[in-house]
């Protein structure tokens, strides 16, 4: 086994073109060099070449787009994102495009209003191409969608069709959401940027629950700066720019808990020559010490989530419950039946008792390192692969990005680096996680 560190977003895929950031894009049409339009036809394009290998998307509309692209090429370009196409993930609402949730139960269901996130990005003249394949309910049936890596591979869950269609070049950026680890994952397995914020930071009305004390949007790049153009569009434009920081004394916990026994020694491979380069850097490295914040972890979040998920689903568990798969009935939703509302307050209360002791192990850090995934993408479509390395992070709220730094030789799969920030301090992540790529590829 050989594994290389590389800059995967610069990496050629089976053949695909990728399009510009959203980043390079915004700036080539505020200088006039591109047009809208122009943007919107090389995605549909990608789309056009690449779709039927992939299989990213569960509805396009590339006539609207095409027609609103044009009408902003009349316009004075405002806002941060003007002009850049994006998908949506097949469990947030649109006016315009049905909104399936990775069921046939909903397929061509109609919303008649756009969720929060949605209607920020077309605030900001952002142009939605179309709605990303994910899987059922956002639980854990697949969908169509392949690895662009390896069509024969996963690309992960729930957000599956986001992580792909950037990963082949079909849109610069793609809204996910994330219960436990359906941005993190797919993103690493399909070798793109992923970012998953700090827990209600950003407004989930019109995404359909799962488990609401978990849920968070996410969001696909190839590029760190194009999460700068997103959280303004959808906060305020009081979001700072990328400072150029360097990594000097910049104390960098390294996670052996919880599952580092899970990893591969790809990752544990990764993880050592990472902790060479950012000591080469200048960077402080130690083994982070968080085992407080991850007592009893996994089963007060199955808890949490279990009960939460199965009541989320009350109307299709009594009118569609045949409909479900046998993953979804006997997974998830089994598990909301097998405690009762005293057992799943206490396991609230818990909970955010272990949050608090993360943020102490935090505070002697700027961020933690660690795997993405236990492993590459697995073989076959039929499943979508452990989150168990990202679990503790989404259940305790930290903001996460994971990077497409590594690259196994033999399968010619990537594998990303996961970094976890303190609560509410995505913007120094980011910061982070930019000087941490510039560093390791300058």
């Amino acid at each position: 086994m050989s594994v290389t560190i590389s800059d995967l977003t610069k990496k050629s895929i089976l053949g695909y073109s990728s399009c510009l950031s959203a980043t390079d894009s915004v700036a080539r049409i505020v200088s006039g060099v591109m047009k809208p339009s122009e943007i919107i036809s090389e995605c549909i394009a990608h789309i056009e070449e690449y779709e039927m290998k992939v299989g990213a998307w569960s509805f396009i509309d590339k006539y609207r787009a095409i027609n609103e692209a044009s009408e902003l090429d009349k316009i004075k370009p405002e806002g941060p994102l003007f002009g850049i196409p994006f998908g949506v993930k097949d469990n947030i609402d649109t006016h315009d495009m049905p909104t399936a949730h990775g069921t046939s139960i909903y397929e061509g269901s109609q919303p008649s209003r756009d969720a929060a996130c949605v209607a920020g990005l077309r605030f900001s003249h952002a142009l939605p191409l179309g709605k990303t394949v994910c899987t059922e309910f956002a639980h854990r049936a697949p969908g169509k969608t392949g690895n662009p890596w390896n069509l024969d591979y996963t690309p992960g869950g729930s957000s599956s069709g986001s992580a792909a269609a950037v990963a082949s070049g079909m849109v610069p950026i793609a809204i996910g959401t994330q219960t436990t680890g359906s941005v993190i994952r797919p993103a690493a397995y399909c070798g793109v940027i992923g970012y998953k914020p700090t827990y209600g930071d950003f407004n989930t009305s019109g995404v359909l629950a799962n488990t609401p004390s978990f849920d968070t949007l996410g969001f696909f790049s190839k590029e760190i700066e194009d999460m700068v153009l997103i959280r303004r569009a959808l906060l305020d434009d009081s979001i700072p720019a990328l400072l150029n920081d360097s990594l000097k004394n910049v104390k960098i916990g390294i996670a052996v808990e919880p599952y580092w026994d899970n990893a591969c020694d790809l990752n544990m491979s990764m993880i050592e020559q990472v902790e060479s380069l950012l000591i080469r850097a200048g960077a402080q490295v130690l083994k982070f010490d968080g085992t407080e914040a991850f007592k009893n972890l996994e089963q007060i979040g199955t808890n949490i989530s279990g009960y939460e998920f199965a009541r989320t689903l009350s109307h299709e568990r009594r009118c569609f419950y045949d409909q479900l798969s046998p993953i979804l009935r006997d997974g998830r939703m089994a598990d909301g039946f097998k405690i009762n509302y005293s057992q799943y307050a206490l396991s609230i209360q818990e909970m955010e008792r272990l949050r608090i002791k993360l943020d102490d192990a935090m505070s002697r850090v700027d961020f933690v390192i660690c795997p993405s995934a236990p492993s590459t993408a697995s073989l076959g479509l039929h499943e979508t692969g452990s989150a168990s390395f990202n679990m503790a992070w989404t259940w305790l709220h930290t903001p996460v990005v994971t990077l497409p730094i590594a690259f196994d030789t033999k399968t010619e799969l990537p594998l990303g680096l996961q970094m976890v920030g303190k609560r509410h301090q995505d913007d120094k992540l980011l910061t982070h996680a930019s000087a941490v790529l510039k560093y390791l590829f300058k």
